[in-house]
C-alpha cells in the first residue's frame, strides 16, 4: 500500500470524567486503554506521519483531553510541525487557565460536545449537572480567543436524543446553546457504535445493501492512548470500535512504525474483507450502521461547507470516496 496519511485522530488520554449513556465509555472501557498517551510516543508518531503528508491532528478519541493539564504540550508539538490541530471536549474542565494555554499553543479548532437541549436533558445524557458550567466555560474561551485576536474555530457538537422530536430539539439547541453562546454548531442523529447499541434513538435506515464505509482505505488513522498488553498508541480502524478496542487493535505506535502497521497483515486483512464485502467476518464491523449511507444523519449545521461524510477539518477528505477502493 502506498503510504499517505492526511489526518490522525489521537487520544491524549483514554479516560473520561463523564459516563454518558450513549457512549460505550460509560459501560466500562477496558482499563488498558484508559491511560495517558506518552508525549514521547506521540512525537514519534507525528514525526513519522509528517513524512507521509500529514496535515491535521485531532486530539480526540473517546477520552477527555482536558483531563490532562499538559494537553497544550501536545498542541505545541503539532503546531511546531506546521500542522493543523483540533480537539473535542465535553467542556467541563475547559477552565479559563487551560483554555488560554491551548489558545496560546495555537489550537485551530475546539469542538464542544454537549448532548442535551436543556438542563434536564443534558444531565440525563451527559450524566452530569453541568449545563450552566459548560456554557460558561464556552463563553469564557470565546472571550479569551477574542481578546487575543485569534481566529480559532469554536463550535458545538450536539446529538438528537429523540428522533420523533427533531424540530423541537433543534429549536431548544438553538435557544440554549447556539444562540446563547453565539458560536456555530453541528447537530447529528446518534450512531450505534459499531453495533453496540440497537434501540431508539440509535435506529437508522439499514435496509439497503451494505458497502464499505471507506475508512480502511482512507488517509485517516485513529490512535488510542493505551493499548493491549500494557502498550500505548494502539492503532484501530476507526472511532466506532470504542468498547471493543482490544479486538480491533492493528498495531502499536509504541513499538512499531506507522509503515509496519499500515502495511501489516492485520490491516491488509481488514481492507481485504471490506473490499470483498465480507463484513460479517469482522466482529467490530458487522453490525455497524456506518456500512449504510445515511446522509440525513447530519440533521442541521450552520458551519460553512460542513457536509455528511467529511473529515472534521479537511473538506475534501470524504470517507465515501474511498468505499470502493482497495
Amino acid at each position: 500500500m502506498k503510504m499517505h496519511i492526511r489526518q490522525i485522530a489521537a487520544e491524549v488520554y483514554g479516560g473520561c470524567n463523564f459516563k454518558c449513556p450513549m457512549c460505550p465509555q460509560a459501560e466500562g472501557r477496558e482499563s488498558s486503554f484508559k491511560k495517558k498517551f506518552p508525549l514521547n510516543v506521540f512525537k514519534k508518531m507525528i514525526d513519522e506521519a509528517v513524512e507521509y503528508g500529514l496535515e491535521v491532528v485531532s486530539l480526540q478519541g473517546s477520552g477527555e483531553p482536558f483531563l490532562r493539564k499538559d494537553v497544550h504540550e501536545y498542541v505545541e508539538y503539532v503546531k511546531k510541525k506546521n500542522l493543523k490541530c483540533i480537539t473535542l471536549t465535553n467542556g467541563f474542565h475547559m477552565t479559563p487557565e487551560l483554555s488560554r494555554r491551548i489558545l496560546d499553543a495555537g489550537i485551530d479548532s475546539v469542538r464542544i460536545s454537549a448532548t442535551g437541549y436543556d438542563r434536564e436533558s443534558y444531565k440525563k445524557w451527559m450524566s452530569s449537572d453541568s449545563f450552566d458550567l459548560v456554557r460558561q466555560n464556552t463563553l469564557s474561551i470565546k472571550k479569551i480567543r477574542d481578546e487575543l485576536g485569534l481566529k480559532t474555530d469554536l463550535h458545538f457538537y450536539h446529538l438528537i436524543t429523540d428522533n420523533n422530536n427533531i424540530q423541537k430539539e433543534l429549536k431548544l439547541y438553538w435557544d440554549n446553546w447556539i444562540n446563547y453562546c453565539d458560536i456555530p454548531a453541528e447537530v447529528w442523529l446518534m450512531h450505534n457504535w459499531g453495533g453496540t447499541y440497537s434501540e431508539i434513538p440509535y435506529t437508522r435506515d439499514m435496509s439497503t445493501k451494505k458497502r464499505s464505509c471507506g475508512r480502511p482505505f482512507s488517509p485517516y488513522i485513529t490512535v488510542r492512548a493505551g493499548g493491549n498488553e500494557g502498550r500505548t498508541g494502539a492503532v484501530v480502524p476507526c472511532c466506532y470500535v470504542l468498547g471493543r478496542d482490544s479486538e480491533a487493535v492493528l498495531g502499536h505506535i509504541e513499538n512499531q512504525s506507522l509503515k509496519e502497521i499500515l502495511n501489516g497483515d492485520l490491516y491488509k486483512d481488514l481492507r481485504k474483507k471490506h473490499k470483498e464485502d465480507n463484513f460479517d467476518q469482522i466482529s467490530y464491523c458487522k453490525d455497524c450502521d456506518q456500512l449504510y449511507d445515511n446522509p440525513d444523519t447530519l440533521v442541521w449545521t450552520n458551519i460553512p461547507g460542513k457536509e455528511y461524510g467529511q473529515s472534521k477539518y479537511i473538506k475534501d477528505l470524504d470517507f465515501r470516496s474511498f468505499k470502493n477502493n482497495g
